[in-house]
């Protein structure tokens, strides 16, 4: 009989807002809590002053670089070994980041990761930190000219002149002038000045029987406890997910691998470019970034019994969409104002959590638009997912392309084709999606004409894989 726990608050003893202490004394807001109990917190005040990232400036060579886009710097969340690496390289003086913070007492320059962690629940942290006495980070400066008053670094580089820095202002367009907006690392040379923060990482408490009974369960075994036991017969994968009260959740997988003498066959997904660890395989992202479908086989033994395992795994590529549009003297898109023609991407999670990518072509007549409030309405954007698994789970059962704006659409037709050209479906109606009936695994070519209230007609052309 194996025993499984939601390791998302095993041994739990901090909550997000509560005030740590460290054992020199020190204080600071807890902002993450990790999976075995221990996590992050962020001290009550900055640094003094404003400093420079890196006082002498060149490429750390054990420090990874995040260029663009600035996505990527969010997945850096390695502050603590960050710090270290600059300190090694450029030493011990406070006349930089990563020398005023108090790292002799564990206290260290955040990674773009975890800095914006704290911007996502800015108003949360700043309550925190007024209750606990501390200074609110700062967010007050409505310049439209940089200024380190609301800015702050990070740990992570972006190259060997630049590294990432989060803007908390409250103004959204104080940095428009420069492209960039509240909330979004943007990296600036080293050798502007801006604001620090640090942070501490603490450990997991000692005691491990303790379950946060603030948190819901949901297991793929149906279980809702923390923790439950099962004998699974064969190899299984088991799932749950954490939510709390403010409706955040997340989700962790383990395999349980059972060894027969009979040959077992599983099937996956995974998002090409992510790291897979199911079933006995274990892939890096570097690796399935470079492949498309794969079945893969190996040879496992235990307590005399030998069973072969073949996976069959298919990688969901990351969406590509390209759009053109046509405007007057501007185009506002997903709250950024276009002033020049040009190609322009932005990039976005789609419903599998792939990375994605939408790829606009801009083209401006310079005629001044009319200004009535019905043709001030943003242009219908389309967005087509690229797989869906009408496998009877409830998740991802309907193929449905999805409208910016649904409530503007006067025409509509999509026709649905298999590999060989049949016609496999077709409607007229904008939210009746394909269920996959009769359907075999594959890719399906699919074909959305439609017109808007203020667009001309289009048609989108892409493909989507049908996954049981």
């Amino acid at each position: 009989m194996l025993q499984f726990a939601a390791m998302f608050c095993f041994g739990q003893t901090y909550h997000l807002g509560d005030l740590y202490t460290a054992e020199d004394g020190s204080q600071g807001i807890v902002f993450f809590v990790a999976a075995d109990g221990g996590g992050w917190a962020v001290a009550l005040h900055d640094a003094p002053n404003s400093h420079a990232w890196c006082s002498v400036g060149g490429d750390i060579p054990t420090l990874p670089n995040y260029d663009a886009p600035p996505q990527m710097a969010f997945a850096d969340t390695s502050g603590y070994t960050n710090t270290l690496a600059m300190r090694n390289y450029v030493g011990t003086g406070t006349n930089y980041a990563a020398g005023v913070v108090d790292f002799n007492h564990g206290w260290y320059l955040p990674a773009a990761g975890q800095l914006s962690l704290i911007y996502a629940q800015l108003p949360f942290i700043q309550a925190a930190l007024t209750a606990a006495g501390g200074t609110p980070m700062q967010t007050q400066h409505s310049s439209t000219t940089y200024s380190w008053q609301d800015i702050y670094w990070t740990s992570t580089e972006s190259n060997g002149s630049e590294a990432w820095l989060l803007p908390f202002t409250e103004d959204a367009g104080a940095f428009e002038s420069w492209s960039y907006y509240t909330g979004t690392p943007m990296k600036v040379s080293k050798t502007m000045s801006a604001r620090v923060r640090a942070v501490c990482s603490f450990p997991p408490p000692e005691n491990e029987n303790i379950y946060d009974t603030t948190l819901t369960y949901s297991w793929n075994t149906g279980s809702t406890e923390p923790h439950f036991s099962d004998v699974p017969l064969q190899t299984t994968n088991y799932t749950v997910t954490v939510s709390n009260a403010y409706g955040c959740s997340n989700s962790a997988s383990v395999a349980v691998i059972v060894i027969s003498n009979e040959p077992q066959t599983y099937y996956d997904t995974i998002c090409q470019g992510a790291s897979y660890n199911s079933y006995g395989f274990v892939l890096t992202a570097e690796e399935t970034a470079g492949i498309e479908d794969t079945i893969l086989t190996q040879t496992l033994s235990a307590a005399g019994c030998e069973s072969e395992i073949t996976l069959h795994l298919t990688l969901l590529p990351p969406d590509v969409v390209e759009i053109e549009e046509h405007a007057g003297l501007s185009f506002v898109w997903n709250g950024i104002t276009y002033t020049e023609d040009g190609v322009y991407t932005q990039y976005f999670n789609n419903q599998y959590g792939c990375d994605s990518t939408v790829i606009l072509t801009l083209t401006l007549d310079g005629t001044e638009p009319d200004t009535t409030a019905a043709e001030e309405t943003a242009s219908n954007v389309l967005y087509l997912p690229n797989a869906f698994t009408p496998n009877d789970d409830s998740k991802n059962t309907i193929f449905l392309p999805v409208f910016s704006h649904p409530e503007e659409i006067e025409s509509y037709s999509m026709e649905i084709y298999n590999r060989w050209g049949t016609l496999v479906f077709r409607t007229e109606e904008p939210t009746f999606g394909w269920d996959g009936a009769n359907a075999i695994e594959g890719v399906y070519v699919v074909i959305v004409q439609y017109k808007s209230r203020h667009d001309k007609a289009k048609t989108v052309t892409g493909s989507v894989t049908l996954i049981r």
